[in-house]
């Protein structure tokens, strides 16, 4: 008992530092002199926001089907796991709420095996290390100079170009070796979760390997990867100008990667100090002065805090709503 709560005040002491380390950088008096928000950009934010996690909840539903060709759950009913799962993960480690809330959904609720829910809750997870993966070369070249807007715009496409030639030839293959990969990634990561981690071992060596993906059911993933990326560049790129910071729309599209690399990186409770700690190193490479960027690491948390907790209530409410509509009692998932 003692060693995890040891864990989570450590967690939170380093998530505290980052943030302390980072007013004294960028001189946290500036914080003082916050500019009046404009409210058009902050409701495209969460409009934005909403896209996103509406892009995610096809591109997890698709991966559900393809792993359990018999399961036909309810899109808003998944949208509600998927959008707690974010609340949550703005007190607790993301990928920890990422992994908790949906795959119990899954497993309690539309009783879906547990291998199954676990898989496809962390191979959803592994597509976002794919956009990365894509965007990393010609963001880095971008970033270090070597490469120009437009020359990064024509490697991307080249990219994309390959990417789509690999998936037309191989088909659900592609998938297949994405999939082998994240089940290794399993078995080291997830085992080492206290309780949970001995259950999903056990689990993966009883099912075996899932059913193929097909051609068509990779096409739609990877295209909601696609959008999902959209929606969050035009997230940060509102966030500037909700904030009255203008932020160049195409170098926000390429500088994103590695702001999402340290929300990757789960160490300290819903990312706070390490998300803010990318997004400063990657606006400082923009060009941004450190008073205004101070003001977006710490408006940008306000806004998701706030976008993520308006679809936590907003979900409720709507279910509150169709519960009375429909005349049931009680309060459900359903």
């Amino acid at each position: 008992m003692k060693k995890p709560r040891l864990k989570m005040f450590a967690a939170w002491g380093l998530g505290l530092l980052l943030l302390f380390l980072l007013f004294i950088v960028g001189d946290g008096f500036d914080l003082i002199r916050l500019p009046e928000p404009r409210w058009g950009s902050v409701f495209l934010v969460f409009l934005f926001t909403v896209g996103f996690t509406i892009a995610h909840n096809f591109r997890w539903r698709e991966i559900i089907e393809s792993l359990s060709p018999t399961w036909r759950g309810e899109f808003f009913s998944l949208y509600r796991s998927l959008t707690d799962s974010y609340a949550i993960g703005k007190i607790i480690p993301m990928d920890l709420s990422l992994l908790g809330v949906r795959s119990y959904y899954l497993n309690r609720v539309e009783k879906l095996s547990f291998p199954v829910a676990v898989f496809s809750v962390l191979f959803d997870r592994f597509m976002d290390v794919v956009i990365f993966l894509l965007m990393a070369l010609p963001s880095f070249l971008l970033i270090a100079g070597i490469a120009s807007s437009i020359q990064s715009v024509s490697i991307l496409v080249l990219l994309l170009l390959g990417q789509s030639l690999l998936i037309c030839w191989k088909k659900g293959e592609t998938f297949h070796y994405l999939f082998s990969i994240s089940r290794v990634l399993v078995f080291r990561w997830v085992s080492k979760i206290p309780i949970l981690g001995n259950r999903v071992k056990r689990g993966i060596e009883q099912a075996g390997d899932p059913a193929p993906f097909t051609l068509h059911a990779v096409i739609k993933i990877m295209a909601w990867n696609y959008v999902k990326y959209f929606f969050l560049s035009l997230r940060f790129y509102f966030t500037g100008r909700a904030l009255g910071i203008p932020l160049p729309l195409l170098e926000t599209f390429f500088f994103l990667p590695f702001v999402q690399l340290s929300g990757l990186i789960n160490v300290t409770p819903g990312g706070i100090g390490v998300v803010e700690a990318g997004t400063y190193g990657a606006l400082l490479l923009m060009g941004i002065s450190k008073s205004q960027i101070l003001i977006f690491v710490v408006g940008q948390r306000v806004l998701l805090i706030g976008s993520f907790g308006a679809l936590f209530v907003l979900n409720r409410f709507f279910y509150f709503v169709r519960s009375k509509w429909r005349g049931e009692e009680g309060f459900s998932w359903k």
